[in-house]
């Protein structure tokens, strides 16, 4: 109970930023005394701090309790199939710094030596000791075992069963999450989603995954699969995908899918996905037509995620969003037009407010929520 306790007081004070208390003691139906007690311990732990006086009411002026920030830090790292993202959150869920590196060599040996580097020298750039990072998130484009930490199948990796917590010289503990899943957590914790408790996160990169909330937790699915709608079948005889089936959703909808097809229109292969972007932000004729083409598939997919799931919001991420004052209108239009009108009703469709920073963002929270569990 006291444990419990502790952790009730300290979400609490958390997500009340700077509260007293005697309002700590309302909210949560607790005595005053078990309240003192708990701000006690916390505040010895470091783990709060005092932050001034709120107005008297005519007695004596209650302390104000915030979340001490520097009470330690966590790392989160997406690794994404051409780059990795790097983000580091304080205690109070403040973002502090964030770094990006490209990824030229995808063999696990490789990622890990990269990371084993960065990761020290991510916490040197800002000033803060490896000791004071309480954990390191990572988000990876694949099927992962969350509780072993294995990385089951990852396709656009070439990667099966790797596990990289052995091959981390990381002290602090490794959570490994799929980056779809981290970044739905990024969105609900950080983003668009803090006030829904029923979501999808479609992440369109080099593939095509989702992340799906349900009244408020992250579901996972029995073998940890839950999300892999992008290799739900939207053409049987379509393009091959790199899992082995044909006509996988991801075959159309992804970056690599708008790539082949520019290609194949203008014959001018694009080395990055950002070069594409850029034309289509520029209103390049063949690029617009590719993303029309794209933003058709997007539709069909996430039409038939609603007409499934019916969630209170949907949100889009990865790179295309770049150019959403060019595609948003034709999004909403292809979601409604492959949308049950009754799932539609009160249905809230939004383009990624943390970008590149969501999946890293959400395995970071991770990091944070476990710390708060070890209360």
């Amino acid at each position: 109970m006291r444990n419990t306790n502790k952790k009730l007081i300290f979400t609490c004070i958390k997500d009340n930023l700077i509260i007293s208390k005697r309002i700590i003691a309302e909210k949560l139906g607790l005595s005053t005394t078990t309240v003192a007690t708990v701000i006690n311990e916390l505040e010895t732990d470091s783990k709060i701090q005092s932050c001034g006086s709120a107005k008297s009411t005519g007695g004596r002026k209650s302390i104000l309790y915030e979340v001490n920030p520097t009470a330690g830090y966590a790392m989160g790292i997406d690794l994404q199939v051409d780059r990795i993202v790097f983000v580091l959150l304080d205690f109070a869920g403040n973002l502090v710094s964030t770094k990006e590196i490209p990824l030229t060599n995808k063999s696990e040996w490789a990622v890990a030596s990269v990371l084993n580097k960065v990761i020290p020298e991510f916490a040197r750039e800002n000033n803060i000791s490896v000791a004071r990072i309480l954990g390191v998130g990572l988000g990876v484009p694949g099927i992962v075992n969350s509780q072993s930490g294995v990385i089951n199948f990852a396709p656009n990796l070439e990667w099966e069963n790797v596990n990289l917590r052995p091959l981390l010289k990381c002290q602090a503990p490794i959570i490994v999450e799929n980056e779809a899943n981290a970044a739905a957590l990024g969105e609900k914790g950080f983003g668009v989603g803090r006030n829904t408790s029923d979501m999808i996160y479609v992440s369109v990169g080099m593939g095509v995954g989702c992340g799906i909330i349900i009244e408020n937790r992250l579901f996972s699915g029995t073998s940890f699969n839950a999300g892999e709608f992008g290799h739900m079948t939207v053409e049987p005889d379509g393009p091959a995908c790199k899992c082995g089936k044909r006509g996988c959703w991801e075959t159309f909808a992804s970056n690599n899918a708008a790539l082949n097809l520019y290609k194949e229109k203008s014959g001018l292969g694009l080395e990055e996905f950002e070069d594409f972007v850029q034309r289509v932000i520029a209103g390049e004729k063949i690029a617009l037509e590719v993303a029309d083409h794209i933003v058709k598939y997007l539709g069909i997919g996430i039409g038939n995620i609603v007409n499934g799931l019916n969630p209170q919001m949907v949100v889009i991420g990865g790179k295309l969003t770049e150019a959403k004052d060019m595609i948003y209108d034709k999004v909403l239009q292809q979601i409604k037009y492959f949308t049950l009108s009754k799932s539609l009703t009160e249905l809230e469709i939004q383009f990624s407010a943390l970008n590149s920073k969501a999946s890293a963002m959400g395995v970071a929270g991770m990091v944070l929520d476990q710390a708060v569990e070890s209360l």
